[in-house]
């Protein structure tokens, strides 16, 4: 099938989409490029995306201007079949009015937010969300994929799809069931303890889809009692994958980009050397932060991220 990038949400109201650069944002990490089509898994899914724009298929993300992808084609696909992913996925349901309400109350983030245009939040796979972030914390991108790609061939069923042989993310029993050697066999070192356990507690005492039901603050503390789960790998869970949009996961490059940006709500420590937020700081940033942009503050944490990694013209 096929579809214009501009997605209607309501009459007169139109909803970019920039998919290339939503999924290669920080937000999920096994998506991979064969010849002009992008495939991702997300869980027992694998997604497709074909662009049907040759001047898009020598995209890099060093490129620096806005791909218009909004008005290109593209053909997106499923396995096993499923016709409304790319509507669940990112997020094109979202109350766009608000939305665009939020990014444009401050003119710092509106001139973010333009230069950006079509970057959505995606609403994943929460099991695969939660052990992606474990992953993610103290290393980089590239590593991230690594471990994650290594756990999928372990662990994952095999599938083929299109000619292509992937391995989906192991489900909740298969991660529960496994030992932290092979774990650790996966390239995660001290991360395969945090792995197990949290595949255990979650088999064994959390309703994953409860989280969604609960309030912001009741479900970050549901997170943040399960083992190798801190303050802002729980935000990154909570904002892409569990429905809490108002989530701001907060490392030490936004923390300072909050204080360079906004120095009358911070003192400025732009310069401050230590690499770690304390919790009373953690707290306070974050309650200053959706005092001031509210329900949809992740959208504006995900433009500012994203903004930060490319001016410093670091990889995706």
């Amino acid at each position: 099938m096929r579809y214009k990038m501009t997605f209607k949400f309501k009459k007169n109201n139109l909803v970019p989409l920039d998919v290339i650069r939503t999924i290669n944002s920080g937000q999920v990490f096994l998506w991979e490029k064969y010849n002009n089509s992008w495939y991702g898994i997300d869980g027992n899914y694998i997604f497709k995306l074909t662009i049907n724009d040759t001047k898009l298929n020598t995209y890099n993300e060093n490129i620096r201007y806005h791909l218009e992808l909004e008005n290109s084609d593209i053909d997106y696909n499923s396995f096993p079949e499923n016709e409304n992913w790319v509507y669940d996925f990112f997020r094109l349901c979202d109350n766009e009015n608000e939305i665009n309400k939020t990014l444009s109350k401050d003119p710092i983030i509106f001139n973010i937010y333009n230069k950006y245009k079509g970057l959505r939040l995606i609403r994943q796979d929460p099991f695969q969300c939660i052990i992606s972030f474990v992953c993610a914390s103290n290393t980089n991108i590239k590593r991230i994929r690594y471990m994650l790609k290594n756990i999928c061939k372990k662990f994952g069923k095999k599938v083929t799809y299109n000619n292509i042989n992937f391995n989906l993310f192991p489900t909740l029993n298969e991660l529960a069931e496994a030992s932290t050697q092979d774990l650790i066999g996966c390239g995660l070192g001290y991360r395969a303890k945090f792995v197990r356990s949290i595949s255990n507690e979650i088999k064994n005492t959390i309703d994953l889809n409860s989280l969604k039901e609960m309030k912001y603050q009741d479900a970050k503390s549901e997170l943040t009692k399960l083992f190798g789960i801190g303050n802002k790998i729980a935000d990154c869970i909570l904002l892409f994958s569990l429905e809490k949009t108002e989530a701001f996961p907060i490392d030490i490059w936004v923390y300072r980009s909050l204080c360079q940006y906004y120095g009358w709500m911070f003192e400025d420590s732009s310069k401050r050397k230590s690499k770690k937020i304390s919790e009373s700081e953690y707290k306070l940033v974050y309650e200053k932060i959706h005092g001031y942009f509210g329900e949809y503050s992740g959208y504006v944490q995900q433009y500012l991220y994203y903004h930060i990694r490319d001016s410093h013209k670091r990889k995706w």
